[in-house]
């Protein structure tokens, strides 16, 4: 197995890409939405940007500071705000393994974004039907007791939602380049797919083959990378 390759910055050098991720994640952690960061943490961000391959457009006019925003899928990201008071977000994971996301990625990204509000009002509704006298409903994993806003809507196996995006394409003829997107805008955290037809279709479908349970987030997303559709094993659900 290749030994992963240090990462030397500005103000800091880490053996692993896995040690600048902890240092980072870290520093995310510390800080809740809004908060601006402080110099010393700052400081590593510069350092840290500069291995971003889209620097040069992330950057702008001048950075003026950071800080902590919250993205649309409840997560938290780092948020640059320019000298001119316009900001952008950008990915610190991005920056240690300087690999954009993939075009699969990105329409994933895309699509999930078109079933946000709906998988919200999902979550409304589980939590209106299950919660108990304590105003909390068991995770689907761990069975621990957890209010709404810590835990996300996860898509039951077999029907994942990389498998439901998979099916959708598959069953129109479409590739994933036939899928318009926006990318790369400031203050975009995840592409939009700029079809409305498509966006509806996708709602559509998604609506009436996904089956989702309410799992804590932490479980959510270190199971997010599991249940990879595999080449060739694809079962198109009827339309």
């Amino acid at each position: 197995m290749a030994r992963s390759k240090p990462i030397d910055l500005a103000t800091r050098s880490f053996e692993t890409q896995s040690d600048a991720k902890t240092f980072f994640k870290a520093i995310l952690n510390r800080y809740r939405p809004g908060e601006r960061l402080t110099e010393e943490d700052g400081l590593d961000l510069v350092a840290l940007l500069e291995r971003h391959t889209e620097y040069v457009d992330k950057v702008g006019c001048g950075v003026g500071h950071f800080e902590v925003m919250r993205t649309e899928h409840g997560t938290q990201c780092f948020r640059i705000v320019r000298t001119d008071g316009s900001g952008t977000d950008f990915s610190y994971i991005h920056c240690i393994s300087q690999r954009a996301p993939s075009r699969k990625q990105e329409v994933s990204q895309g699509f999930r974004r078109a079933v946000k509000l709906d998988l919200y009002r999902a979550r409304d509704r589980f939590f209106a039907a299950h919660k108990g006298a304590d105003g909390l409903v068991a995770c689907a994993v761990t069975s621990e007791r957890i209010g709404r806003d810590q835990g996300h809507m996860d898509h039951c196996p077999p029907m994942t939602f990389e498998v439901i995006v998979t099916t959708f394409l598959c069953g129109r003829g479409l590739s994933l380049d036939d899928v318009p997107l926006t990318t790369g805008r400031d203050e975009q955290v995840s592409p939009e797919v700029t079809d409305e037809a498509l966006r509806d279709n996708f709602r559509s479908y998604h609506a009436r083959v996904a089956r989702l349970d309410f799992v804590i987030s932490s479980v959510n997303l270190a199971q997010a990378g599991r249940h990879r559709l595999r080449p060739g094993r694809i079962d198109l659900v009827s339309e």
